[in-house]
């Protein structure tokens, strides 16, 4: 989980993969809508990419400290 950790902290690239990821459903649903195919599981795998980096935050995103 180390390196899931360091690419979770380079908030820069992070950013980018998700970013680029994005754009690649993206890109599969309009080949798919133009060949007239199902394109109802690209909005799942959307929401599967969302869902990873929402469990990145809830894993490594500091947690606040508590008063004793």
């Amino acid at each position: 989980m180390k390196s899931l950790q360091e690419f979770y902290n380079d908030k820069e690239t992070a950013a980018n993969v998700k970013k680029w990821l994005h754009q690649v459903a993206e890109e599969m649903a309009l080949e798919k809508l133009f060949n007239r195919e199902d394109v109802s599981g690209i909005a799942d795998a959307r929401d599967i990419i969302d869902t990873a980096f929402e469990k990145m935050d809830e894993m490594f995103a500091p947690k606040p400290k508590k008063k004793p």
